[in-house]
């Protein structure tokens, strides 16, 4: 295709970009205060809270890093679709969803942190679970980031710098001034643009390959394994793949806390289907097309720029733009959930609940929006020193955070098991194993057979957290009563 695709791509992008800032201009002048900030005073309906949630959890990272990696690895990959679709949607709502509402209500919280603080009585553990998050979410935001300047870079030849000004401006504009009400009803149009654009790109690989044909053609070109179990992958790979992504709803702070903004816990049920229909559309599409681009494609693709080239291969002018304007909306849906968490950890978490307790929360809502902008500024830095491809940054982020906030999450809605001790033990641990695992193996466990970081961090933290619970001071059964319901 000729580059005459770009100007009504960017006009296609342009319009969308403006309804974002539009979005941001109208929440600043609702939002009035650190609750609504944080909150939107929990006044969401199904429909925003599903397709929020929908945005966050499947980001750029997703379509451009994890399309990108199907590419060496296979179609062994559905599994990952397969094990999200149950795991990460439906399954997180319909056990998690309504506990953590209820939760959220019992103790009256703005943060994933201060409820589990408050529902474990340790404030021991705040600063901790801060330090996670900021970690977690920083690792995040950088590979998001990195994948959407990948994608303006290869479709509109914008230098990778600038690209990560654009979408970082854009991003930090409407976070900033309307905090988590910009975020989820941009988050909501954004998961609109994205079922369209990866649907509207899964029929146009199906249109160039067809289904069995392009599997066919996969397997007579490079091989069979790239049609087989566990593809050009180990078993421990795949297994610690289709894992870590499965369990980011249950361990991810930025994603939970859409379960805070349900306007009752009803809503949470209903929002149950919505997501679960629009994630199955989302990943299976992502999933076919990411092993069969190399059909397409042909080898050696750098695997960050496999999905942007394959777009602009098998897309029309204003399919080009509608899809780049889902893949920027998936990275900055992502993007402002995982800012906004991590200037609620250092904001709220840190500076008001752990070292200046009397400052107001006028105060503290001025201090969230500028610890925004330099998580973003940093994390601009952090993407353009491209220090490993984005699956990799993304997968140590989640892994931390997962390990860290699973135990201490399932463990707080569910059982009564769990005491201070424990809690801040569990956190320690989580945090450690992970990182010590990923220093000596690698990111991706590469020097342990592919075991990645989460599966000894996780099984590490839950084992604290039954141990020390069981052998320290249990918390009192009254108190444990009135919030358990």
């Amino acid at each position: 295709m000729n580059e005459s695709y770009i100007t009504i791509a960017i006009g296609v992008f342009i319009v969308y970009i403006l309804i974002n800032v539009g979005i941001g201009v109208w929440s600043m002048m609702k939002v009035k205060s650190a609750a609504g900030y944080y909150t939107s005073e929990t006044g969401m309906g199904p429909w925003a809270i599903a397709l929020a949630f929908g945005a966050t959890c499947y980001s750029a990272t997703l379509i451009i890093g994890y399309g990108g990696t199907a590419y060496n690895v296979g179609a062994s990959y559905i599994w990952i679709a397969a094990t999200n679709l149950f795991f990460m949607t439906y399954l997180v709502w319909v056990v998690l969803g309504k506990k953590v509402r209820n939760l959220v209500a019992r103790i009256g919280s703005f943060t994933v942190t201060e409820m589990i603080v408050a529902r474990y009585q340790a404030p021991k553990l705040r600063p901790i679970l801060a330090i996670v998050i900021l970690f977690a979410m920083m690792a995040y935001t950088i590979a998001v980031l990195t994948a959407t300047a990948r994608l303006f870079e290869v479709l509109f030849h914008i230098p990778f710098f600038w690209s990560l000004i654009i979408v970082a401006v854009v991003v930090g504009f409407y976070v900033t001034t309307g905090g988590i009400v910009a975020t989820v009803y941009n988050n909501f149009l954004q998961g609109i643009v994205m079922f369209v654009g990866l649907l509207w790109l899964g029929i146009a690989v199906f249109g160039t390959t067809g289904f069995s044909t392009g599997y066919a053609e996969l397997a007579a070109q490079f091989g069979e394994k790239f049609v087989t179990l566990p593809g050009n992958i180990t078993w421990w790979g795949l297994i610690s793949v289709c894992m870590i992504t499965s369990l980011l709803p249950w361990g991810m702070p930025q994603i939970v806390h859409y379960m805070f903004l349900a306007r009752k816990p009803k809503d949470v049920n209903r929002a149950v289907p919505i997501v679960t229909i629009w994630s199955g559309v989302i990943l299976f599409s992502l999933y076919y097309v990411g092993p069969v681009s190399r059909v397409i494609l042909g080898e050696g693709m750098n695997v960050d720029k496999v999905i942007p080239t394959l777009i602009k291969t098998v897309m029309s002018p204003f399919g080009i733009g509608v899809v780049l304007a889902a893949i920027a909306a998936a990275s900055m849906s992502t993007m402002a959930a995982t800012a906004l968490q991590a200037s609620f950890a250092f904001a709220r978490d840190l500076y008001q609940k752990t070292f200046f307790k009397d400052t107001s929360d006028e105060k503290i809502l001025k201090i969230s929006k500028i610890t925004t902008l330099v998580v973003i500024i940093i994390s601009i830095i952090m993407a353009y020193m491209e220090m490993s491809n984005i699956a990799a940054i993304f997968n140590i982020g989640a892994a931390v955070s997962c390990a860290v906030f699973i135990p201490l999450l399932v463990g707080g809605v569910f059982l009564r098991v769990g005491t201070s001790q424990g809690a801040v033990a569990t956190a320690w641990v989580g945090f450690i194993v992970v990182l010590l695992w990923a220093l000596i193996f690698g990111l991706n466990g590469q020097k342990a057979m592919g075991i990645h970081p989460i599966i000894p961090g996780l099984i590490c933290s839950l084992i604290t957290y039954f141990a020390v619970s069981k052998n320290t001071e249990p918390l009192d059964k009254k108190f444990l009563d009135q919030i358990m319901g």
